[in-house]
């Protein structure tokens, strides 16, 4: 068509009509295809059954062209309708060149389209694994019995009887006593394996979202530096998807956040944050659109500490007065920041005050000092809570001692009225349980084990659960098999096998979600 043909006018205008809301609260479009699907903005791109040939007619064209994605940036807005049906003619012919990747390349060379990209297929290799369906199989409990041994390479054997296949005429048919057993055996084994691949599944998009959420914080955080503006859509789709996996099954991201990066310790804490603020929201109740707010709130608390210096945040013991003054300023920053960030009035307004919060404290003793006698919000003492969970069990320059799971919950539990809400923080511990995921014991005859989550929803919730380790003697730990201690016995004051003393995971250097996942 020509330029000035009314279809492909239409076509241009209902494009840039797109990427203009699209662009709201985003930098740049990010369109991805990867393992026979379209990702935008790295969330998978669901479609109705009726649009299925013109997915696949969509995923040809970019095969053909060895086209592994486009970004589209901010400045498409001043492209003309020349620019546009230009680029689209260039990718119309690619397809019948050598090599076309190459030949689009040298095409979009100099400044021609300086608001599209191509990305590079070296750069995507990486995303086909990521996507793909790569989790090992794991464990399969089949007792919760205390002190039952689950060998972790065991797992449920293909049967060829699926789950829902059982009919009413199944039932109704006169069949041998052993045949019913083995009937009855075939269903359980299905309906186990059936429960062991939605848990992968579970795990395989927690891994994604927690990774695509240190993504969000990273880009953002160095547009912020940089001067940029920077839009918020991104983290908005990953603290959703955190939401629905949380509630669904909290234990999932939980053995998520146990994850420490000694240098990248500000994102990973923040995404710990975010995690465990929703945990606890979950808990007690609230709804999906406060557990949005609420995770946001807790991946951006720390945005302020791109303002403080890094020679104070990573200055070893303790800080001058000028210093620490320097850092308390943090939390003010972060509003400051958030209040910049590229997004509606609305959305910024109900993640402001949690972040200026955070170092408050229950009975308002914290920082930064302020004339208000109001108590904090909800949501300001929920993160509260979780930031300073996620610090004390962190290693940092600064600190000599950090403490495992469950001796950070202990030294929290003093400052129950003061420094926390003492209902929430209560709520908090028994979310976590006596001993969190993450926690190293230690028991007689030498062997440690670390505690993980249940092997199955419905198997041994209340119990206590451990991955015994093999220690190889190099500083490397393998997996030996899960193990249930039973639930806590009050009569005896603990569990059903003498725990000697609990430790931290840095201190063997473990990295607890490897093993969990």
């Amino acid at each position: 068509h020509q330029d000035n043909n009314k279809l492909l006018i239409q076509c241009v205008d209902g494009f840039l009509e797109v990427t203009e809301r699209l662009l709201a609260e985003d930098d740049e479009i990010t369109l991805l295809v990867a393992v026979g699907g379209f990702y935008l903005q790295q969330e998978k791109i669901i479609f109705k059954r009726n649009a299925a040939g013109l997915v696949r007619k969509m995923l040809t064209f970019f095969e053909d062209r060895q086209l592994d994605g486009l970004k589209i940036y901010q400045n498409v807005t001043y492209a003309s309708l020349q620019d546009i049906t230009a680029f689209a003619r260039i990718l119309n012919k690619c397809s019948r060149q050598e090599n076309p990747f190459h030949w689009l390349s040298a095409e979009m060379a100099g400044d021609r389209f300086p608001w599209i990209e191509v990305i590079d297929p070296s750069q995507t290799e990486s995303l086909e694994s990521f996507f793909a369906d790569a989790v090992a199989t794991s464990s399969t409990a089949a007792s919760s019995s205390p002190g039952q041994k689950i060998e972790p390479s065991r797992s449920v054997k293909d049967s060829g009887y699926r789950a829902g296949e059982y009919t009413r005429e199944d039932k109704r048919r006169v069949a041998p006593p052993v045949e019913k057993k083995q009937q009855k055996k075939k269903l359980r084994s299905s309906t186990a394996g059936s429960r062991q691949k939605q848990r992968q599944r579970k795990q395989k998009k927690a891994m994604r979202t927690y990774g695509y959420a240190m993504n969000s914080l990273q880009t953002l955080s160095q547009k912020l530096s940089a001067g940029r503006y920077a839009g918020i859509g991104k983290a908005v789709h990953m603290v959703q998807n955190m939401v629905d996996l949380i509630m669904d099954d909290d234990n999932v991201l939980l053995g998520l956040s146990t994850i420490r990066d000694y240098d990248d310790y500000t994102f990973t804490h923040s995404v710990n944050v975010a995690i465990l603020s929703v945990c606890l929201g979950n808990r007690i109740g609230l709804s999906r659109a406060l557990l949005g707010r609420l995770g946001l709130s807790g991946l951006f608390h720390d945005l302020g500490k791109i303002d403080v210096p890094i020679k104070i945040l990573n200055k070893p013991g303790r800080l001058a007065e000028d210093e620490l003054a320097e850092l308390q300023k943090h939390s003010l920053n972060s509003v400051r920041r958030i209040i910049r960030l590229r997004a509606s009035y609305d959305k910024k307004a109900e993640i402001l005050l949690p972040p200026f919060e955070h170092h408050l404290k229950y009975d308002l003793s914290g920082y930064p000092k302020t004339p208000r006698n109001r108590p904090l919000t909800l949501l300001g003492r929920i993160v509260a809570i979780a930031d300073v969970y996620d610090a004390v069990t962190s290693q940092r320059i600064y600190r000599s001692k950090f403490l495992s799971p469950d001796q950070a919950l202990g030294l929290m539990l003093k400052g129950s009225g003061t420094d926390f809400d003492p209902i929430l923080l209560k709520v908090f511990i028994n979310m976590l349980g006596v001993y969190p995921l993450g926690t190293i014991l230690k028991f007689d005859n030498d062997e440690i084990g670390m505690v993980t989550s249940p092997p199955d929803k419905e198997k041994g919730s209340s119990e206590l659960w451990v991955l015994l380790l093999q220690d190889n003697g190099d500083s490397t730990y393998t997996k030996r098999y899960l193990m249930s201690l039973g639930t806590w016995n009050q009569e005896r004051g603990g569990f059903n096998r003498p725990i000697l003393e609990s430790c931290h995971p840095s201190e063997l250097g473990i990295q607890p979600a490897e093993l969990i996942f």
